[in-house]
């Protein structure tokens, strides 16, 4: 870090408007902060880190925490570069995307945010989504695990959100296909299937699974928190057919907050 400049990070989820949710990211954003502080090689390294400033911000849904608090609260205390990294599952999710664009990058597709340009006086570095991390497929195994009986009995089938738009649906199937066949090589289940919310595919590909003679299908929902999508959209589109679900997401597992730490731990932070 060159002298005048300070740090900061910026931790951006989508946001909900139940409170649990949003506690659920808060909890998680403060746990990473603490054990990458803990993390330090050395006293002079952990003084640097109590230094820089972690911030959770959310795209709506959370008044006066939006993405342009965040911002705000970061340059308030003299942060000269924010790292952002969003909380999102997918590299496919048009939201991360139009907040790239809000923090002044290229388009990357024909695709074209309608956020509002952020208005910023320091510098910003933009991670990628978490994706198929390695604490991320273990959060899945366990839960998987504990759905199971007798895996080679049954099939997993992962819902995620899916778009609408070709090129994030693309780069969010190849997400799910990456953590579909990692789970495959860790559990002998017969079948590791993945299918969008939107577009709508998750009962299709339930009927296909539970057609197969005497096959125990476990469900489970890739998403950061509970809520709207895991409590209500999945149980109505699958309403009727036999599986077997918890609904339990990534939160509030304590390996995302050693995935958020690492992630901090990788910024240039020196």
């Amino acid at each position: 870090m060159m002298s005048g400049e300070k740090h900061g990070i910026l931790v951006i989820s989508h946001g909900s408007r139940e409170q649990s949710w949003v506690k659920a990211v808060d909890d998680a954003v403060q746990a990473a902060q603490q054990r990458w502080i803990e993390q330090a090689a050395d006293e002079q390294q952990r003084m640097k880190r109590v230094a820089v400033p972690v911030y959770a911000a959310y795209l709506e849904l959370v008044e006066g925490r939006l993405i342009q608090d965040g911002v705000n609260a970061l340059q308030s205390e003299g942060v000269t570069h924010i790292y952002v990294m969003p909380l999102f599952v997918s590299g496919g999710s048009s939201h991360v995307e139009e907040i790239r664009q809000a923090f002044g990058f290229e388009p990357i597709s024909s695709f074209i945010g309608d956020l509002e340009p952020l208005r910023l006086t320091a510098s910003v570095s933009f991670d990628e989504p978490i994706g198929a991390e390695a604490e991320v497929v273990q959060i899945l195994q366990e839960q998987a695990l504990a759905l199971s009986i007798q895996a080679e009995d049954e099939a997993l089938l992962l819902l995620g959100h899916g778009s609408s738009m070709p090129y994030f649906y693309e780069k969010w199937e190849a997400g799910m296909r990456s953590i579909a066949n990692e789970l495959q090589q860790r559990i002998p289940f017969q079948q590791v299937v993945y299918a969008p919310l939107l577009p709508e595919g998750s009962r299709q590909a339930l009927e296909q699974l539970t057609a197969s003679s005497g096959v125990r299908v476990l469900v489970l929902p890739i998403f950061i928190s509970p809520g709207y999508f895991t409590r209500t959209v999945i149980p109505t589109r699958l309403a009727d057919l036999s599986y077997n679900y918890s609904g339990e997401t990534l939160l509030p597992h304590p390996l995302m907050s050693e995935l958020l730490a690492r992630r901090f731990g990788s910024y240039a932070l020196k």
